[in-house]
């Protein structure tokens, strides 16, 4: 029963985004391209034409979507094969919705002072063009604005409804497709956590080609092992013994650089990843990744 406790301990986030383009394409530019170069139509085309200036209004509201999507990922895990949904921990859900709510207040001030000065703004980048934005077209600034989408939502995951009265009351059929949802939602838990290990195994591999090909080996690319493993601390949610397994190992495999000044040494640490990075390919595939 652990882990269904831990399933109803657990919700899924759904961070749906949406931002207007920031850029045109120059059609006729393409065509004088092709037309000068005999190249086909598809085989080249011309830079695209940027609508605004950096910085300001516009900048800065796109930026709160997007920082708060790095913010609501490196919370939780994303759910596979559902684009958007992260799980993310009961006990975490009043700070993640009032982090939410604070960036869209602070969203909706900006897409009023985007309105207010949408001509200027336009103006703007159409005068950093030049005779190019004779070729662009800018939306009106209500079509703009509404491209802006920022939204959460939750979601929770499966219950232990075999506890429940609710089992007896439907069919032998509907409960057992009941039970199967549940299991599923562990399945995919696990999944996720395979998805934490896999992305250790990928940090591996890449330390262990700047061991052995590096011409300089970075105490950057070292530290990625140290990151993988907290994070891997952090999010082993199912408290699998596999996961905290590999947690120790990737932090004795992070050492200093000055520990392994020679090719020899770096090679043998090489050796050591290697194993390591083996182990946990056992892992994912007992996890079903």
């Amino acid at each position: 029963m652990q882990d269904l406790n831990i399933i109803n301990s657990i919700v899924e986030a759904r961070y749906k985004t949406g931002k207007p383009a920031m850029s045109s394409k120059l059609e006729q530019q393409h065509q004088r391209i092709v037309s000068a170069s005999g190249a086909a139509d598809d085989a080249v085309g011309a830079p695209p034409a940027k609508l605004f200036a950096k910085g300001g209004p516009i900048t800065e509201a796109r930026n709160i979507i997007n920082n708060f999507g790095l913010y609501i990922r490196k919370k939780g895990m994303p759910v596979p094969d559902k684009v958007g949904w992260t799980f993310q921990r009961v006990d975490e859900v009043d700070e993640i919705q009032s982090a939410f709510d604070e960036k869209r207040d602070e969203l909706d001030r900006l897409l009023l002072d985007i309105r207010d000065r949408y001509d200027s703004l336009r103006a703007e980048g159409a005068e950093r063009l030049g005779r190019l934005s004779i070729e662009v077209d800018y939306p009106p600034v209500e079509e703009f604005l509404s491209d802006f989408e920022f939204g959460l939502r939750w979601s929770g995951t499966s219950t232990d409804i075999s506890r429940t009265n609710i089992m007896g009351a439907v069919s032998k059929e509907t409960a057992a497709r009941i039970r199967s949802t549940q299991q599923t939602t562990a399945d995919t838990l696990k999944e996720a956590h395979g998805n934490l290990v896999r992305d250790a195994v990928n940090e591996m591999a890449d330390v262990v080609e700047a061991l052995l090909k590096g011409k300089r080996l970075r105490q950057e690319r070292i530290d990625k092992l140290s990151k993988a493993s907290e994070e891997i601390h952090r999010k082993n949610w199912l408290q699998l013994p596999e996961l905290t397994s590999l947690v120790n190992t990737l932090r004795d495999l992070t050492v200093d650089t000055s520990e392994i000044p020679t090719v020899e040494l770096r090679r043998e640490h090489a050796d050591k990843v290697v194993v390591a990075k083996e182990e946990a390919e056992k892992t994912l595939a007992a996890l079903g990744v």
